[in-house]
């Protein structure tokens, strides 16, 4: 990649940030446009405005690749433009816009690496003119060449020069090097440099930013009338700006006799001995001071959102080490102002965390869209014609979270496509009607963001997979023992592969793997379920911040715990008229007229000098999007604040997340407290 100028660095991060954007939109177009008969004028328009912004914006930043094949594609949508009649081959100049589209992509993704040199467009850019040419019937291409033989006093506009015009504007003449891919936005750089030192009153072409600027400038070059204080340091300017190969002052033309017009209005008035009266000055319009408008939106880099939210992290610790000190707790005297100093603290410690989070949502849609290009490819070489439908893609999660699920989605969604749905013929047979559909939904559970992917294939064939973990040595127990949970568990372990061909997308075992661990680093889990002949549902399920929760505070003899407080309904304490035990064994506890089973936490995590009596311990009432079940504690602590924290990646081994632990986090005190997963745990 170039080295970039000395100020063109900041600017990097926003091209980067407005191109991606760009060609996003541009996916979303083609995606909706390529099924269609025609491709509509609006439609039309915005993929030849995307290019076009494209084209200037790299040519600015000096990466002449991707401005000449942005400039190549744009030239195809002129001509389509002028002549919606043309006629072209529909699907072969979709595969070129999906080719620029991925190309340009790929030059984001190493633009800020000096070490790899600028990608060579030259046999794609070849491509496209081809395909222009045959559009045209063969006729040369729509530029034209600037025309030669001119006489260099001769003016390339008209009305350059106006009658009654003040003397002092001043008239300049720029042309730009034949090598400048973008002179319209070099122009406008100019403008805006110029404005702190001149007043420009027109430029001609006047609108820099229509779609014939760079050839207007191109061909007759860019004039700019001004007035301004010092002329030399305005000529100086024009010298030293970037790609500017001539400056030349137009001077007004010399009247050597009058217009016409006014020989022949002189002429009755000399039969009449009256001289005539001059024709009044024109006076130039007052300029009107431009509107100013605030600037409703901006940019921010994604680092600084990440520093913010660790500074709030790091104050609700602080906060919580503060209400917690012993010096607090073991002093005498009165509190009051103290106590309500802290409640206003907590009170704006929670509104600036609620802000920030509210900064860095973003609808889970961002991530979905971008499946809708896996799948078209998927479809045009596997010949499955899968529909992808969305539920739900408006659900609001972390930023974090979507680039998270931007890897996972696509190796879900490709082995949805890939393993679960299958051919035509093979449908057919089976007596499916509707059509092949993977769904991707998206919702809240209590604390957490469930994002699934759902397939309407054949589903999993469970004795297929003990069959294949049996071979691989996976079993841990007899066969019989394991549930189906389990079973279908067993496909995203590491080299595990059902598939007996290897395709380009799928069959290595690799990637699902990869998809279970790494959301596992960040709280999360992958979850497996299928119906053999019917589909298979991969369900992922994320902590809806990734950094701060609230959570009740419990122990269980001396160990603390902490529960999300979403994930609780009450708590109670238990009377011996509400305990019920069955002839096997099972716990429960009577509520408003319902069993609810028991879960003791001492027994669960084999903590020895647990209460057992359920009388002295605390009840805490849990519920998920599937069951309800109570939780039983020693005692409640205190509700508060935490910071999530994943557990090191050297404890991956100790099964911790099995057990229903999903991170801790440091409380004020200094000590450490474990994050249920109350998901697991009733599981």
């Amino acid at each position: 990649m170039p080295k970039f100028q000395s100020g063109m660095e900041e600017m990097l991060d926003m091209f980067v940030f407005e191109t991606g954007d760009l060609l996003e939109k541009l996916d979303d177009i083609l995606m909706r446009t390529e099924q269609e008969d025609t491709i509509e004028t609006d439609d039309m328009n915005e993929i030849f405005r995307t290019m076009h912004t494209i084209k200037g914006s790299a040519a600015m930043m000096g990466l002449s690749n991707m401005s000449t094949l942005a400039h190549a594609v744009e030239d195809l949508f002129f001509i389509i433009r002028e002549d919606p009649s043309v006629t072209y081959d529909k699907p072969a100049l979709y595969e070129l816009l999906f080719a620029s589209s991925d190309n340009l992509k790929n030059e984001l993704e190493n633009i800020q690496d000096e070490s790899i040199p600028l990608s060579d467009f030259s046999e794609l850019e070849g491509k496209i003119h081809a395909f222009a040419d045959v559009m045209k019937g063969g006729a040369a291409p729509a530029e034209t060449a600037a025309p030669t033989g001119k006489s260099e006093d001769k003016l390339d506009y008209d009305g350059i020069f106006e009658d009654g015009e003040d003397e002092a504007i001043l008239t300049y003449k720029i042309t730009y090097s034949q090598s400048c891919a973008m002179p319209s936005m070099r122009a406008l750089v100019l403008m805006r440099a110029l404005g702190k030192i001149a007043d420009v009153h027109k430029t001609f072409p006047d609108d820099l930013d229509a779609d014939s600027a760079d050839d207007d400038i191109s061909e007759k070059g860019l004039y700019i009338k001004l007035t301004t204080g010092s002329a030399e340091q305005v000529e100086q300017l024009f010298k030293d700006a970037l790609n500017v190969e001539s400056v030349k002052k137009i001077d007004r033309p010399k009247k050597e006799e009058a217009p016409k017009q006014e020989q022949a209005a002189a002429a009755p008035a000399a039969q009449t001995g009256e001289a005539p009266k001059p024709a009044p000055a024109k006076k130039a319009a007052p300029k009107k001071a431009p509107e100013k408008h605030e600037q409703a939106m901006m940019s921010v880099k994604l680092e600084k959102l990440d520093r913010l939210l660790d500074l709030v992290a790091e104050i609700v610790i602080t906060e919580g080490s503060v209400m917690s000190s012993p010096d607090i707790r073991n002093a005498v005297g009165n509190f009051d102002r103290f106590n309500k100093s802290a409640r206003e603290l907590k009170k704006l410690t929670d509104e600036l965390q609620d802000v920030v989070m509210s900064i860095r949502m973003v609808p889970v849609s961002t991530a979905f869209q971008k499946m809708n290009r896996v799948v078209r490819d998927m479809n045009t070489k596997l010949k499955k014609n899968v529909t992808l439908a969305f539920v739900g893609q408006e659900t609001e999660v972390d930023k974090s979270i979507v680039d998270l699920l931007n890897d996972p989605l696509m190796h879900i969604v490709r082995n949805a496509v890939d393993h679960g749905i299958e051919l035509p013929e093979e449908r057919a047979a089976a007596g499916k009607t509707e059509p092949p559909t993977v769904t991707l939904s998206a919702g809240y559970d209590s604390s957490e963001v469930v994002i699934s992917c759902k397939d309407n294939g054949a589903g999993m064939d469970r004795n297929k997979i003990m069959a294949k973990a049996k071979k691989n040595g996976l079993l841990t127990k007899p066969e019989s023992e394991y549930t189906d949970k389990e079973v279908f568990n067993f496909v995203v372990a590491a080299g595990f592969s059902t598939n007996e061909q290897i395709t380009e997308y799928s069959g290595r075992g690799v990637g699902m793997d990869v998809v279970k661990q790494n959301l596992e680093k960040v709280g999360g889990k992958l979850i497996v379920d299928s119906v053999f002949g019917e589909g298979s549902t991969f369900t992922i399920r994320i902590p809806l911040s990734l950094s701060i929760v609230d959570v009740m505070s419990i122990d269980v003899g001396k160990t603390n715990f902490s529960i999300p407080v979403g994930s609780i309904n009450e708590a109670f304490s238990c009377t011996p008229d509400k305990y019920i035990k069955d002839s096997d064994g099972n716990e429960f506890i009577m509520q408003r007229g319902e069993a609810i089973p028991l879960i003791r936490l001492g027994k669960h995590f084999h903590i020895d000098d647990a209460i057992e009596d359920v009388t002295k311990g605390i009840m805490i009432e849990c519920e998920n999007v599937n069951s309800r079940a109570i939780l039983m504690a020693d005692r409640i602590t205190l509700d508060q604040q935490v910071v999530v924290k994943p557990f090191p990646a050297a404890m991956g081994d100790m099964k911790l997340k099995e057990a229903g632990m999903s991170g801790c986090s440091v409380l004020g005190d200094g000590s450490i407290t474990i994050i249920l997963d109350i998901q697991e745990i009733m599981a």
